[in-house]
C-alpha cells in the first residue's frame, strides 16, 4: 500500500583505498547521518551491469550474515553510481598484512579456519564465492579473518552448480578453463591456493605466476599439477598443512575435499612445535625466531651458502649457541630437526 521512498544518504569521501576493476572503486567515507567512518564501494552504472544486478552484491552480503563475513551496512544509488557501504577495518586485508612479514603457522591456521567458516556459511545459503584470495579477506579490529567482496558470487542451481563469471586471472580452478559451470570444489581450490600463498609469501607466489606468459599457459600448469610449486615451502611449514593444501589443489575436483568443513577439520588437526616460528628472508639469508612457552628464545640463520648459526637461551639471558646446528654446510634435514625440537 506504500510506495518506495528515496531518503537521502550523505557521506564525504576521505580517500581511495582500492580499485576492483575498471568500473568500481573503494573509498573510506565519513557518513554524516551515522557520524561514522565506513568503507564504500562505488560502481558506475555505465559499467555494463543491467539494472536488476546493481544491488546483487549487497543482497548477497545481506543474506550471508556471519561473524566471518563482512557485514553490509546499506546500499544506495545516485544518477551515476551504485554504492555499497560496509564497516571500515583499519587492519586492512590479509594481503596487506602479509606484505609486512611472513605469517606463522598458527596464524595461517587461525585465519584459514575463520574465513573458511565464513565460506561454509555462504555455501549453506546456496551461494558460491568464486573470488577467494588474500585481497578479499579482511582483518577485523580483533584480527579475525572476514570474507569479503561478493561481486563474483552466484546462486547455486538445482544441479548444485553455478556459472562463474568470465574472469581470466591467476586464482581460477583448473576446470574453469574447460567449463565455467562449477561447484563448491572450485571455491575449495581457491581457498587452498590462498593457504599456499599464505605459506610461501607474496613475493614467491607472484614470481611463480610471472613464469607463465599467458593465461592459457597458467591453465595448463594447473591442469598438469605443475603450478603451484610444492617444493617452495619454507622448512617450518609442517607436512600436515602441506597435505591439506595439496589435496585442496588437486587438478581433478573429485580428488579435492568435498566440503569446506572437511578442510577445516583437517586444519584443526595440525599441532606441534613449529606453530610459532617467525620466518624472514634477508638478502637470501633465511631466519627463524621463536619464543617457546617455557621462556626460551630459539633462533636459526642460514645463509645462501648453507652456513648456519643457531641459538637457544632463556629470554633475557645472554645468547648461547647450539653448536650441533652451527655448521658450514647445514642440511635441510638438520634445519627441520632444529625447528621441530
Amino acid at each position: 500500500m506504500y510506495a518506495y521512498q528515496e531518503p537521502r544518504v550523505r557521506f564525504r569521501k576521505i580517500r581511495e583505498i582500492g580499485q576492483e576493476g575498471r568500473n568500481s572503486s573503494v573509498y573510506t567515507i565519513h557518513d554524516a547521518n551515522l557520524d561514522a567512518t565506513l568503507a564504500i564501494k562505488e560502481v558506475r552504472k555505465d559499467s555494463g551491469y543491467f539494472h536488476p544486478s546493481y544491488f546483487e552484491e549487497a543482497q548477497i552480503l545481506y543474506k550471508s550474515v556471519h561473524p566471518n563475513v563482512v557485514q553490509v551496512m546499506y546500499a544506495c544509488e545516485d544518477d551515476e553510481n551504485v554504492y555499497v557501504a560496509t564497516p571500515f577495518y583499519e587492519n586492512g586485508s590479509l594481503k596487506s598484512f602479509m606484505a609486512n612479514r611472513f605469517l606463522t603457522v598458527r596464524e595461517i591456521i587461525k585465519f584459514s579456519c575463520q574465513f573458511l567458516n565464513g565460506l561454509h556459511n555462504i555455501h549453506s545459503k546456496g551461494l558460491y564465492h568464486f573470488d577467494i584470495k588474500p585481497d578479499n579477506i579482511l582483518l577485523s579490529d580483533r584480527y579475525e579473518a572476514l570474507l569479503s567482496d561478493f561481486g563474483q558470487s552466484r546462486e547455486i542451481n538445482e544441479h548444485g552448480l553455478a556459472q562463474q563469471p568470465r574472469q581470466y586471472n591467476k586464482i581460477v580452478a583448473p576446470e574453469f578453463f574447460g567449463n565455467n559451470y562449477l561447484d563448491s570444489r572450485s571455491d575449495i581450490y581457491q581457498a587452498g591456493l590462498t593457504l599456499y600463498h599464505m605459506c610461501v609469501g607474496t613475493v614467491e607466489f607472484d614470481s611463480q605466476i610471472a613464469r607463465y606468459a599467458t593465461v592459457r599457459d597458467l591453465g595448463h600448469a594447473k591442469r598438469t599439477g605443475t603450478f603451484p610449486d610444492f617444493g617452495r615451502y619454507p622448512l617450518h611449514i609442517p607436512q600436515k598443512l602441506q597435505r591439506v593444501i595439496r589435496k585442496s589443489l588437486r587438478a581433478n575436483p573429485q580428488d579435492r575435499y568435498h566440503s569446506v568443513l572437511d578442510m577445516v577439520n583437517a586444519l584443526a588437526d595440525i599441532d606441534g612445535p613449529v606453530l610459532d616460528w617467525q620466518y624472514s628472508v634477508d638478502h637470501g639469508t633465511r631466519n627463524w625466531h621463536q619464543i617457546t612457552e617455557d621462556g626460551y628464545v630459539k633462533k636459526l640463520s642460514v645463509c645462501p651458502a648453507s652456513t648456519s648459526v643457531a641459538h637457544k637461551y632463556r629470554d633475557g639471558a645472554a645468547e648461547r649457541r647450539v653448536t650441533a646446528y652451527c655448521s658450514n654446510s647445514i642440511t635441510e634435514q638438520q634445519i627441520v630437526e632444529f625447528l621441530n625440537q
